[in-house]
């Protein structure tokens, strides 16, 4: 029993400053009182002549129609007396003042002891604010006063009940704080109200047997719906050891049982254990129950219940792992220990509900701790997904690391990949919780996908705990995908924004493990502001027939996530031809066939002066670093469509990249042109033959953004204008339709 928060000003509450917050009713003047239950005052009301007193919070306070709310107050007698009891009431209103109430709930009458020590458990209510109330207000009230005595209240408490999130059950049916009516007395079981110990609140429910055997008692039935998971839960405290089995009963539109979901609990005599049932409601279901059904060995043994809770399973949207396998609420079976450890359920910590997984290393200091998916659960190919567990480490070493490592299998079973990754958790130790998120993309033919933790430097007698394990479609990824109609690759980056980082980068791997930036529209996309979730990147400098990847990282500061994409190969040429391009208008690029013998004799000039010195027969040589490679190139194409197509290329002047076919051991180059020959390969007018010679001086990678789109094409012109005015008018020429770039 208490409040999630209190809607009552605090002044009003504890009354640790004055009265101003409350306005006496009828044969009642109000005091400021040294005696408290918490603080260092209270509320005193004294009566006039012999009878009630009351008095009502002298402001209201805003409340939502539809609402469940609770309040309640602590009282004690200034001096002993006997036949007293108080109540708490709540007027539900449509305005901030004035008017007459929608209408009130009133607690049942609590009597004070007969003693000056606080009244507890204190009076309760538990009210749903009815259409129409936007305002409410509390009133408390002490009957069987004498003339001139007084009694004291503390602690007056009004707002949402501190109930489990997303319980389909009433407050009372989860607690039984104002009565038990929310459980019936199904089969073999009395059932009340009991105030000896409570999970939370003041209240629990009693449940006792009338002979040996099963019991059952249920609430009213909740709606559902059919393939959607749920789970149920409630804190058990038997009088003796026993078994109790926690039942999520299923029935469909008329109320006929359709199946269960069950889990009997070993529970232990005078301590609380919360039993946990998860099921996914089946084809029909409407309604469901949580059934308490303990097993009774004689008459007269008692279980206290409380806390009972019945709702969805808090897994995130299309999770892959159902709630047990997420939480270990039940117990260990979705996980197996894979190495150097053992495993367990605990509530010794526990990050969602009340348990999780206990790592218990089995080796020497120093080993690692694996522990891995009982089942592979079912992905789709070239999908990302990322898993988010959380991990708690006992004391160790500073910078350990966890290795998430995500195994896909093939429908046949067959281990296709497996990806690890690293995550540092810094300098660990003790309470804390790590949430190292971490993603990888399904491969093609995966169907299947396993993922194992692997705790780097765990330490014996240190345990870990592992909990909310969270695995979705999702995360930061990079799919990298040739066009070959462009020789380059086009890299679909999702994920930016989980996080919350700042910028993200993107990079080329080769097989030697070196980075490239990928060019952008403005410059290499080694730091771009993250403005939305996904986006693409085309990579038009890409090594053509050799597997590469893509490195994508995003960060903020110092804090980074990174992944790294599937080798990717984009198809090159017939092994007689090379591509060229314009890394700057990536839309200018041609093949063409390498005469015989007309690939570059590469020089590479000296660049020194050899000073004779008199009186020596040797000179003095002043060197410098020889000059990048120089060399000429033959070329031959066919068509006058290819004639065209090379002039198009060269005639901008701007630096090209020649890429070699990958058989040739020849590195791509960047290069600049110098004059071009085109001759006639035959000599006759009516053939278009051409050869050409182009003399090559090698440069570095120019700098600058890449302008327009190779796959740009008349269907995406059609797409970005309404009509004709509205391209003539975008652009000064048809180099800005065919690039894309307005103005030009």
């Amino acid at each position: 029993m208490s409040v999630a928060s209190n809607l009552l000003p605090a002044n009003t509450s504890g009354i640790e400053t004055d009265t101003s917050g409350w306005t006496a009713g009828a044969n009642t003047t109000l005091s400021k009182s040294t005696r408290f239950y918490s603080g260092a005052a209270s509320l005193g009301l004294t009566a006039t002549a012999a009878g009630t007193v009351t008095a009502t919070t002298s402001a209201r306070v805003a409340v939502v129609a539809g609402q469940e709310y609770t309040a309640y107050s602590y009282w004690a007698n200034v001096t002993a007396a006997a036949g007293r009891s108080a109540t708490v009431r709540v007027d539900w209103y449509a305005a901030v003042s004035g008017g007459s109430a929608i209408s009130s709930v009133t607690s049942a009458a609590s009597s004070l002891p007969n003693a000056t020590t606080w009244q507890t458990p204190p009076p309760i209510l538990i009210g749903t604010a009815p259409v129409g109330a936007q305002y409410a207000s509390v009133t408390i009230t002490c009957t069987g006063l004498s003339a001139g005595a007084t009694v004291v209240t503390d602690q007056v408490q009004f707002g949402p009940p501190a109930a489990v999130a997303g319980n389909l059950l009433p407050y009372n049916t989860s607690g039984a704080e104002v009565s038990a009516a929310g459980w019936g007395a199904w089969t073999n079981v009395v059932v009340a109200q009991s105030a000896a110990a409570a999970w939370e609140g003041w209240h629990s429910l009693l449940l006792t047997s009338v002979a040996a055997g099963a019991m059952d008692s249920g609430h009213a039935p909740v709606p559902v719906t059919s393939g959607v998971e749920y789970v149920a839960s409630v804190a058990v405290r038997p009088g003796v050891n026993s078994s109790f089995r926690a039942d999520l009963r299923w029935y469909d539109g008329v109320g006929v049982y359709i199946s269960q979901a069950a889990v009997t609990w070993s529970v232990v005599a005078d301590a609380w254990t919360r039993c946990t049932v998860a099921g996914v409601a089946p084809t029909g279901a409407v309604t469901a129950r949580l059934v308490l059904h303990p097993i009774a060995t004689a008459a007269g043994q008692t279980w206290l219940c409380d806390r009972m809770a019945l709702g969805l399973a808090p897994t995130p949207p299309g999770s892959l792992l159902r709630y047990n396998a997420q939480s270990m609420e039940i117990d260990t079976s979705a996980w197996t220990a894979v190495s150097g450890c053992t495993i367990s359920r605990t509530t010794d910590a526990a990050w969602e509900g009340v348990a999780s997984l206990r790592i218990d290393e089995t080796g020497s200091s120093g080993m690692d701790a694996t522990v891995g998916m009982a089942v592979p659960v079912p992905v789709v190919p070239r999908q990302a997904y990322q898993a988010t567990p959380r991990l708690r480490l006992g004391a160790g070493p500073a910078g350990r690391t966890l290795v998430t490592t995500y195994s896909w299998f093939n429908s046949a079973d067959e281990l296709l990949r497996a990806v690890p990754v690293t995550w540092s958790l810094g300098s660990s130790s003790g309470t804390g919780w790590y949430a190292p998120t971490t993603s990888a993309v399904a491969p093609t033919g995966a169907a299947t996908l396993s993922i194992a933790f692997r705790i780097v430097s765990t330490i014996a007698g240190q345990p870990a705990y592992l909990d909310d394990v969270q695995v979705t479609p999702g995360g930061l990824a990079a799919v990298a995908d040739p066009v070959p109609t462009s020789y380059s690759a086009s890299i679909a980056l999702q994920g930016l924004t989980s996080g919350g980082y700042t910028y993200w980068g993107l990079w080329r791997q080769g097989a030697d493990g070196a980075l490239v930036p990928i060019r952008g529209p403005q410059n290499d996309l080694t730091q771009v502001t993250i403005v939305g979730d996904t986006t693409i990147v085309e990579d038009y400098e890409a090594p053509l027939g050799v597997q590469v990847r893509y490195y994508l990282k995003v960060w903020t500061g110092a804090s980074y996530r990174s992944v790294l994409s599937d080798p990717v190969t984009i198809p090159e040429p017939p092994s007689t031809e090379i591509v060229i391009k314009d890394p700057g208008l990536p839309a200018r690029q041609t093949t063409a066939v390498v005469a015989k013998g007309g690939q570059p004799s590469w020089t590479r000039r000296a660049r020194q002066g050899v000073n004779a010195v008199r009186g020596r027969s040797r000179p003095i040589v002043i060197s410098d670093v020889r000059t990048s490679r120089e060399g000429t190139m033959t070329l031959v194409t066919e068509t006058a469509e290819d004639l065209a197509s090379m002039w198009w290329l060269l005639e901008s002047g701007n630096v090209l990249l020649i890429q070699w076919p990958s058989l040739w051991g020849e590195r791509d180059v960047y290069v600049s042109v110098g004059d071009v020959v085109e001759a006639p390969y035959i000599e006759y007018a009516e053939y278009t033959d051409r050869s050409w010679t182009i003399p090559l001086t090698e440069v570095d990678r120019p700098i600058g953004g890449a302008t327009g789109s190779a796959g740009r094409t008349w269907a995406t012109v059609l797409t970005e204008h309404a009509d004709a005015m509205d391209l003539l008018t975008s652009y000064a020429s048809w180099l800005g339709v065919y690039t894309g770039l307005e103005g030009t």
